[in-house]
C-alpha cells in the first residue's frame, strides 16, 4: 500500500477511536478519507436494512458535497448484483455498465448518475454481509489498483470496529 493511504489510515483511526465525535461525523470522515485518497467523484455508504435490501445512509459527492437522500436498491430489481454481493468479495467494476457484476444496475443507476466504474468494498459484522462502501467515478473509466482495494478494505475494517 502507499505510504501516503497508510498515514491517512493512521489518522482515520484515530479520529474514530474518538468518542466525543458523533456517528454521523464518523461516517462523514470515512467518506471523505476514501474520497480525497482515491480521488474519485463519490463514495457512499450503504447498509443493509434486511437481507434483500440496501440503502444509501450517505452519500459524498466531490462537487455538491454530502447527500442523505434515500436511495434504495433491492435484491429483485438487480438479482445479479445482489448475488456478486452474496459471494462475499470485493466487487472491482472497471467498466461498471459491461460488468457481469453490475450491469443490472445501468439503465436505474450507473446511466442516470453517469457512473463509469464501481468499487464496492464489503463491511462485515461478525460472518454477516452488513453494507458495503461504494466507490464511484464518473464521466471516465478508473481502473482500480490493488492498493486502492486494500485501502477502501481498510477503511471497512474501522468501520467495523467502530460501529459493530
Amino acid at each position: 500500500m502507499e505510504p501516503y493511504m497508510s498515514s491517512d489510515l493512521g489518522q482515520l483511526r484515530h479520529a474514530l477511536q474518538n468518542q466525543n465525535i458523533s456517528n454521523s461525523e464518523a461516517r462523514q470522515q470515512i467518506l471523505q478519507c476514501c474520497l480525497a485518497d482515491l480521488k474519485i467523484q463519490q463514495v457512499g455508504l450503504w447498509l443493509f436494512t434486511d437481507d434483500d435490501l440496501l440503502r444509501c445512509e450517505m452519500l459524498l459527492d466531490k462537487d455538491t458535497g454530502f447527500s442523505q437522500e434515500p436511495l434504495l436498491i433491492d435484491r429483485w430489481s438487480f438479482p445479479g448484483y445482489f448475488a456478486a454481493l452474496d459471494q462475499k468479495k470485493v466487487i472491482r467494476a472497471v467498466d461498471a455498465q459491461n460488468d457481469p457484476a453490475t450491469k443490472d444496475l445501468t439503465e436505474l443507476f450507473l446511466k442516470p448518475f453517469n457512473i463509469k466504474s464501481l468499487l464496492d468494498v464489503p463491511i462485515y459484522r461478525g460472518d454477516k454481509l452488513s453494507g458495503i462502501i461504494c466507490c464511484e467515478q464518473t464521466a471516465v473509466i478508473k481502473r482500480w489498483t490493488d492498493d486502492e482495494v486494500a485501502f477502501v478494505s481498510a477503511v471497512a475494517d474501522l468501520y467495523r470496529s467502530r460501529f459493530s
